[in-house]
C-alpha cells in the first residue's frame, strides 16, 4: 500500500510540475501588508511544498499518537499477562487444595501446616466470603432490627 501512495504522489508531483512550467510569467500577490511580484512558478511549486509540510505534520502527529496509544496497548496486554499467569497459578493450587480435601478427609484433632501462600490465599478466600456475606445480609438485618415485632 505504502508504494501506491508513493507512485500517487509522483504522479501529482508531476502533474504539478508541468503546470508550473506552463505558467511562467509574473504576478502581483496582495499581502495584508503589502505587495510583492512573483512569477507564477515560484507561486505554484511553494503552495504545493507547503501543502505537502501541512499533510506531513498531519501524519507525524497522526504517527507519534498511534505510537503511544500501542505502547499503552503493550503495557496492558503484559499485565492481562501476569494476572493471567497468576489465576492459572492459584486455580492449579486451589484444584490440588480440593483434591486434597476430597481424598483425605481431616481428623478432627489433625492439622495440616499451611505455607505463607496458602494462608494468604485462603485469607483472601475468606475476606472475600465474609464481605459477599455482609452485603447480602446487610440490609435483610436492618430490615429485622427496625422491626420490633
Amino acid at each position: 500500500m505504502g508504494s501506491f501512495y508513493l507512485i500517487l504522489g509522483l504522479v501529482f508531483s508531476v502533474i504539478i510540475a508541468i503546470f508550473a512550467l506552463a505558467n511562467t510569467e509574473t504576478v502581483t500577490v496582495s499581502y495584508i501588508f503589502g505587495r510583492s511580484h512573483l512569477p507564477l512558478i515560484l507561486l505554484i511549486l511553494g503552495s504545493a511544498f507547503t501543502g505537502a509540510l501541512v499533510m506531513g505534520l498531519f501524519s507525524l502527529y497522526r504517527s507519534i499518537r498511534s505510537a503511544f496509544a500501542f505502547r499503552q496497548l503493550r503495557h496492558e496486554k503484559e499485565r492481562l499477562e501476569k494476572e493471567f499467569k497468576t489465576l492459572k497459578e492459584e486455580k492449579i493450587f486451589l484444584e490440588a487444595e480440593l483434591n486434597k480435601a476430597v481424598s483425605v478427609p481431616e481428623e478432627p484433632g489433625q492439622k495440616e501446616e499451611d505455607s505463607g501462600q496458602e494462608k494468604h490465599v485462603r485469607q483472601q478466600k475468606d475476606d472475600q466470603v465474609k464481605q459477599t456475606e455482609a452485603e447480602e445480609s446487610g440490609p435483610a438485618k436492618e430490615e429485622v432490627e427496625e422491626d420490633p415485632s
